[in-house]
């Protein structure tokens, strides 16, 4: 808007001074001087015509309209010229060819006019080529240019100066244009010293990395910092904005890597303040407002630009050179740009490079490798996914560490970010769950965490817990009275057991677990407000008959803590399909120290705990229509039945060393993530699966005990076991179906 009103400025200021010029010509050199008559046509008509055409009217082009025009007060002139011209002579015929020409030029425009189709582009070729010639020849310069050449030729050829003066006026507006020159010079000197200027040149180009990386070779000795804003001026292509990144070597001069970017709009209109660059291109350092550069990402974000993506980079993983390796560490985020989305990435793994950058001179630095997270979208408080991957040479930034305030949804969050990671809890039951790792890096806090979230979100829990932690760290959730009365219930029916004619009879399981199947039938009850249940299958003396019946006595063996797990885990199938089929679970079976609950063939302790192993997992496998899933929690993937865990659709991965543990993780969350478990700290798990709120592996710092506790239990504080029950929306009883699940494999 500046640069137009400018130019308008200078084309009134040319027409005072041309015009001024002009007069001056007719006052001093014609000897009629300003008297009206046929030397003052070229000044009257022509000149003026031409100066009000070119200057003010159609500075640009010429429409049809103005052709006409133009036509016409050119017609107008040279016929009343005709009236002082010999009829008959040369030069007569002459001015009627001219006045001929006027005449065309006029009719032919005010024909285009009203022919040419008001909207959409002109088809016809002869009409196209009308327009094309009226626009031309009914310019101003062109017909009045005719028009006072022919006026020198008729009325003023016996004079010579007064030839010479008229054409070097002519001259002078129509080629040599000094006013406009002379005003564009002063605008341009003045601009010099605008804000926008090059005080300093860096140094040439040395090399052009495609797309958006240039080598400069840096003349002088003294440093350019990281993030110095430059203009990269090259007479074979655009001018660009470039940002320093780092040294890469040494050849002639400090070879200095710039990132380049296109110019912002506020620079593009004053780019012709810095002066020409000379050869192939140089690099000039800028001076610029804040203002101009706030669209430069580069620039704003220069204190977190830690590299530039390179090749092999997929739509997956992005590679990226570190040009700043401050505050990177496994598990930090970044941040490219794809399309119109900021993406983020999680950084899983690095290695060190080298490179020729010029002739034999190299250069050593690290490349990072990062896992797409996805875009943040922070209405729906997750990560969205992006199905594309950022050009090569994208700046790459590293995200803001922040203070991270433990959010009741989040069961943790991105190292060095406030980004949580959030789980649905009824699908992390229905489609099961497996926490794995080694000792002492807080599985069982893990587990407990999301024991409490089952319960805020009315999920029944059966906890089978070896260590008696669940007890201790739940108690808000457990009446004691209450589980004493029924932990003695289940002592006493466990007690005994007469031998039997049938061996499948014989001892005390049979009355152990009736009794199990109907404890579990009151506490699943949508009725029962109380929603924990915590059994140590080692603390139960049962009895099985294990011999035939001989003078009426029998051989009676133990249950087994597996062979105890896998009673309470029919039990718990046998009382939700009870109630009939649901959406969303119900409840949870939780395997505390899962590979001695529900060991894998090899590894278990007694024959019978196989068969036993092999109903919790069928109990597992048919219970998700029902409502029923499991949490399974061991520190040995390899001792645990694959049954279950390959059933397992969301899994949190914490510390392992076990290559078998490590191959099976690298199934689920990719090998990728799977070679760093050896050296992730404690309460830090890779999690990924269904319940997941981000669709890809994520590595996720967990929350600490207490703080989880006091921001969830602000938004969901426990209920009194006294309390009315909470209502549940449980659908009617349902038909058994009599279908074999064909997942089940025996």
């Amino acid at each position: 808007m500046e640069a137009a009103r400018r130019q308008t400025r200078h084309r009134v200021a040319s027409l005072i001074i041309y015009a001024a010029l002009l007069i001056a010509v007719q006052y001093w050199v014609v000897s009629t001087g300003l008297t009206p008559n046929e030397n003052a046509i070229w000044l009257y008509s022509g000149f003026a015509s031409l100066l009000f055409g070119s200057r003010l009217l159609n500075p640009h082009f010429t429409p049809p309209a103005d052709a006409a025009t133009n036509a016409f007060m050119a017609l107008a002139a040279l016929i009343a010229a005709s009236l002082v011209v010999a009829p008959g002579s040369p030069d007569a015929a002459l001015l009627w060819s001219v006045i001929a020409l006027c005449a065309v030029i006029c009719v032919v425009s005010v024909l285009v006019l009203l022919i040419r189709p008001p909207v959409g582009a002109e088809t016809r070729p002869l009409v196209r080529l009308a327009d094309k010639a009226v626009r031309g020849l009914g310019s101003p310069v062109v017909i009045f240019t005719i028009v006072i050449l022919l006026c020198v030729w008729l009325f003023h050829r016996t004079r010579a100066d007064e030839v010479v003066a008229i054409l070097s006026a002519w001259a002078v507006i129509v080629v040599l244009r000094p006013v406009e020159s002379v005003l564009s010079f002063v605008d341009w000197a003045r601009e010099q010293w605008g804000v926008v200027r090059a005080d300093q040149v860096i140094g040439a180009i040395a090399a052009y990395q495609s797309p958006g990386i240039v080598l400069v070779r840096q003349l002088g000795d003294n440093s350019v910092p990281c993030g110095t804003p430059m203009v990269v001026a090259d007479d074979n292509g655009p001018w660009m904005l470039g940002v320093a990144l780092n040294y890469v070597g040494r050849d002639e001069g400090n070879l200095l890597r710039v990132l380049t970017v296109r110019l912002p709009e506020g620079l593009k209109s004053r780019i012709s303040k810095l002066p020409e660059a000379r050869g192939t291109g140089i690099a000039l350092a800028l001076s610029a407002t804040p203002e101009e550069l706030a669209d430069v990402p580069a620039i704003q974000w220069i204190n977190r630009l830690c590299g530039v993506v390179v090749s092999d980079t997929n739509l997956d993983y992005v590679l990226f050179e570190v040009t700043e390796d401050r505050d990177l560490a496994e598990g930090r985020l970044v941040e490219a740009r794809i399309g119109d989305h900021h993406v983020i990435f999680q950084i899983i793994d690095g290695l060190t490079r080298e490179d020729i950058v010029q002739q034999k001179n190299t250069y050593g630095y690290a490349r990072a490798k990062a896992r797409k997270i996805g875009r943040w979208d922070a209405d729906a408080g997750k990560f969205v996914p992006v199905k594309w991957l950022p050009r090569i040479n994208a700046p790459v930034f590293l995200l803001d560490s922040d203070e991270h305030a433990v959010s009741p949804g989040a069961l943790g969050h991105f190292p060095s970010t406030s980004f949580g990671v959030g789980l649905n809890i009824s699908d992390a039951v229905t489609h099961n769950t497996a926490i794995l790792g080694i000792l002492g890096i807080g599985k069982s806090y893990l587990s407990i965490e999301l024991v409490e979230r089952m319960i805020a979100d009315g999920i029944k829990v059966i906890c089978l817990d070896l260590t008696n932690q669940y007890t201790e760290l739940l108690s808000e959730f457990i009446d004691p009275v209450h589980e004493a009365e029924r932990y003695q219930e289940l002592v006493a029916a466990g007690q005994g057991g007469a031998p039997n004619q049938n061996q499948e009879q014989g001892g005390s399981h049979l009355a152990f677990r009736a009794r199990v199947t109907e404890q579990l039938r009151a506490f699943v009850n949508p009725a029962e407000q109380r929603r924990l249940r915590v059994l140590n299958p080692a603390q139960f003396e049962v009895t099985r008959q294990a011999g035939g019946l001989f003078q009426g006595n029998a051989n009676m063996a133990t249950l087994t803590p597996t062979e105890i797990t896998a009673i309470v885990s029919d039990a718990a199938l046998t009382v939700c399909q009870e109630l009939g089929m649901i959406d969303r679970a119900r409840v949870c079976l939780v395997y505390e120290e899962a590979h001695s609950l529900v060991p894998e063939w090899n590894s278990v302790v007694a024959e019978g705990d196989k068969a036993a192993t092999a109903r919790s997992a069928r109990a597992i496998l048919q219970g998700r229509k029902y409502g029923l899933g499991c949490l399974l929690i061991t520190q040995r993937t390899a001792n645990v039945t694959k049954t279950i865990l390959n059933q397992c659709n969301t899994i949190f991965a914490m510390r392992t060393f076990d290559d078998t543990g490590k191959e099976f993780l690298s199934n689920y969350i990719g090998r990728d993530y799977a070679g760093v478990l050896p050296s992730l700290e404690a309460r830090h798990a890779v999690i990924f699966g269904k319940a997941s709120s981000c669709e890809n592996p994520v590595l996720v710092r967990l929350n600490d005990r207490q703080p989880f506790l006091d921001a969830f239990r602000a938004a969901h504080p426990v209920q009194p076991l006294l309390a009315a029950p909470v209502p549940q929306d449980e659908p009617e009883p349902a038909e058994q179906a009599n279908e074999v699940d064909d997942q089940i494999p025996f």
